[in-house]
Order: C-alpha cells, then sequence, then structure tokens
C-alpha cells in the first residue's frame, strides 16, 4: 500500500547527517500549500559548533515552515532567477513599455550572474546591500539604482503573494553617486548662438572615437553646418529648444499632432524599440513617460515647422523628423550624430537631455513656477522638476539687492530715531 501524502503546509522524517566535527547537514521532505512536495537541506551555520546537528535541524524547520507558509508556486526554496522569470510574466500582463522590459531583461541578467542561484530564504537586507555597494563601485551608481529598483520589484511581489515575510530590499541604503555636479542647462546666451552654430558653423566636424576624440580621415572633413544639414540636426535641435521633450517623444511626433494655426503640438506617441518588431510609435495613457500633452510652440518653432512641411516626403508613419529612409528615426543613431556635433563646438557637456534643463530652467527664471513647468516635460510630479531639472547654486544679484535695499531701510530708521532724541 503506498504512502499516504504528507498534509499540506507540513514535513516528514528529518534525517542528520554528520559532515565533520561539529559540522552537521539536515533534510527531509515538506508538502507546500500548492500541493508540491520538495526535499530540503541545511547546514550546520559558519561558526558554530554543532555537536549533534541540532542547529542544522534547527535552521531547516525554520526554512520548511517559511516554504509552508506560501500559497503559490514560490516558496522559501525558490530561487532569484526563478523569481524574476514570475515576476517578468507580472511586468508584461500589468502592460509594461517594450523598452522598459528590454532594460530589466538586461538588469535581470546581471542579478542573475551574481544572485541568481540564491534562495529566498537565504535573501538578507545585509547580502543586497554588500552587493548593490560592490556594484556601486565597480558599475557606477546609475547601474546599482536600477539593479536596486528591479530587485525592489522582485521582493515586493514576493511579500506580497507570502513568500517573504518582508522586502529585504525595502531597508538597502539607496546608492549614491559620489559626483556632486549639480544639473546644467545651457544660458539663453549658448542656446541662441547654438541654433545659430548649427546653420552656419564653419568648424571642421570630425568623426569621433570614445571620449570625443576625433578619428583622422584622408577625406575632407564636412562643417558643423555642413555635417548639421547632411543628417538633418538642425531642426532637430531646434524643436528640442523649442519644447524640452524627450527623445522619444521628439521621434514620435507626427504631422496630424501639429496644429498650424494653433500653434501647439500634441504629445500622444513615442517611439520605442520592440523586440521582433523593431522601431514603431507606442501610445499607453498610463506611460509616466507618455503623457498624452499638448504644448503651444514658439514663433521661430512654427518658423521650422512650416518650411520643413513644404518640403517633407511621405512617410509611412507621418512623423515630422523621419531617418533618411523616411522610417521611424533611431535615438542611439541620432545621439551618435549629435555627440559629433558636440564634440566639434567644444560642448562636450550639452546631451538631448540638456535642452530638458534649460527650458525647465528658463521658465524657472521666468517665474512661470515649478507645475507649468512640469506640464511642459510631462512630469507626474513638480517636486522632481526642481530637483533634477532646474539649474542651483547660480549668483542671484536680486537677493543681494533685497538684503541690501532692507539694510539700508533699517539704517534709515535708526539714524532718524538717533536724530530725534
Amino acid at each position: 500500500m503506498p504512502r499516504p501524502p504528507l498534509a499540506l503546509g507540513t514535513w516528514g522524517h528529518i534525517k542528520r547527517t554528520k559532515v565533520d566535527k561539529g559540522r552537521w547537514y539536515a533534510d527531509g521532505r515538506y508538502r507546500a500549500q500548492n500541493g508540491r512536495t520538495r526535499r530540503i537541506r541545511r547546514y550546520s551555520p559558519e561558526g558554530v559548533f554543532d555537536r549533534e546537528g541540532a542547529a542544522a535541524e534547527r535552521i531547516l524547520i525554520e526554512a520548511m515552515k517559511a516554504a509552508c507558509e506560501s500559497t503559490g508556486d514560490l516558496d522559501g526554496t525558490t530561487t532569484i532567477d526563478e523569481l524574476w522569470t514570475v515576476y517578468r510574466v507580472e511586468l508584461v500582463e500589468s502592460g509594461r513599455a517594450p523598452r522598459t522590459l528590454t532594460r530589466y531583461d538586461d538588469v535581470a541578467k546581471f542579478i542573475g550572474a551574481h544572485l541568481g542561484g540564491l534562495r529566498l530564504q537565504e535573501v538578507s537586507t545585509q547580502r543586497l546591500e554588500t552587493f548593490l555597494r560592490s556594484v556601486t563601485e565597480v558599475n557606477g551608481a546609475g547601474n546599482a539604482k536600477s539593479t536596486r529598483s528591479v530587485l525592489s520589484g522582485m521582493f515586493s511581489m514576493a511579500t506580497r503573494l507570502g513568500v517573504v515575510k518582508a522586502n529585504p530590499v525595502r531597508d538597502t541604503k539607496p546608492p549614491t553617486s559620489k559626483s556632486t555636479k549639480q544639473p546644467r542647462s545651457l544660458e539663453p546666451e549658448q542656446l541662441a548662438k547654438l541654433l545659430v552654430d548649427l546653420r552656419q558653423s564653419t568648424i571642421p566636424c570630425p568623426a569621433v572615437g570614445k571620449g570625443g576624440v576625433p578619428i583622422p580621415s584622408k577625406y575632407r572633413v564636412p562643417t558643423v553646418a555642413e555635417y548639421c544639414a547632411s543628417v538633418d540636426l538642425v531642426d532637430v535641435i531646434t524643436m528640442f529648444a523649442a519644447t524640452g521633450v524627450r527623445m522619444s517623444e521628439l521621434i514620435g511626433m507626427t504631422w496630424p499632432s501639429l496644429d498650424l494655426q494653433a500653434k501647439t503640438i500634441t504629445l500622444s506617441e513615442k517611439a520605442a524599440r520592440v523586440p521582433g518588431k523593431g522601431l514603431v510609435l507606442v501610445s499607453r495613457d498610463d506611460d509616466p513617460k507618455n503623457t498624452n500633452r499638448t504644448l503651444a510652440l514658439p514663433d521661430f518653432a512654427m518658423t521650422m515647422l512650416r518650411a520643413r512641411k513644404l518640403a517633407a516626403s511621405p512617410n509611412a508613419h507621418q512623423v515630422i523628423f523621419p531617418s533618411k529612409a523616411g522610417t521611424i528615426r533611431d535615438a542611439d543613431a541620432m545621439n551618435v550624430q549629435w555627440r559629433r556635433v558636440r564634440a566639434a563646438l567644444d560642448l562636450d557637456w550639452v546631451t538631448a537631455h540638456t535642452f530638458r534643463r534649460t527650458v525647465a530652467s528658463l521658465l524657472d527664471e521666468s517665474k512661470m513656477g515649478p507645475r507649468i513647468t512640469a506640464d511642459q516635460l510631462g512630469h507626474a510630479s513638480p517636486s522632481m522638476t526642481m530637483d533634477k531639472y532646474m539649474s542651483r547654486g547660480k549668483v542671484r544679484p536680486e537677493v543681494a539687492a533685497i538684503l541690501d535695499a532692507a539694510v539700508k531701510v533699517e539704517s534709515k530708521r535708526r539714524v532718524g530715531e538717533e536724530r530725534a532724541q
């Protein structure tokens, strides 16, 4: 007669096996709430002299209890790699953008290479913080933040499903960059000069390698103006300066979304690379980086757009700034083109994102307020606009003038009182 199965949430006989003097392992079978029966093994803790194997058995029982409390396919013996597989399904079902999924996949591969074999019941805040500190030192704070974000999402799901009692990532120290550089933006004079240089500069614009180092060429090197015209960068940078939008939003701008009479453009789509499909236009109302909004356009942008529309050739996606082939433009290729121009103009620090900060700073200087600036940039929270995009640390003569006026008024008052006495 076959042995009856273990009851749900229970375990069977535990066997102790001596490995060495003072070191044992204990193993046994348990049946989780999903009906699956698994064998599990635990060793005596490091640094503990385990005379009869009781310490190993105690740790095994704790692990079995944690595993038995799980109500789904995941339990304490699930590895981080297995947790990611389940979490990714949840990401897809929640409608995450394809580019986001691709980025998460890359981060998950990195996590898997270092922590993938760990079981959830072996993961602690201390272990994760040590790992994240190492990532910060070797790969930079930006990669560490991405890694922490993905891990946090994975363990948040595990906590919600009752697999672990608390999210071990939550109490880890957030990675911080050693850099103290403030967000930098173009001054109005710099921006105006740049827009002129893109059209008129005769400075040579050679191809560049790593670090912006020019690559020698036996052929004639085009000027900045010639190169920008050949790769259609003048109008692109003009539109960045006129709107402060994200690159994916600019590439996704279409002619039907432009109202020449109202001088507005509606942002409802963005360019994204989808595995198996290539570059496509996507639109999602719940995407914080794809907010459907309408922007008023300055006159210099309208002048450019009217001229562009007259000269434009039809393209399948009706995008305003297509590639030479009439397809959706590739953001990576555009970055390579812009890197070449900014190196020639000695503006290595000016990235596509700098124009976004510049628009934010110009609006701030004009006393438009953080809420209006956040609406322009498509931020859900004005606080992010203020913290990340507005220039800080500027010399403020107006502050000195206010303080000077206050002191002068107080001095006059005191002089008057002294004379009266």
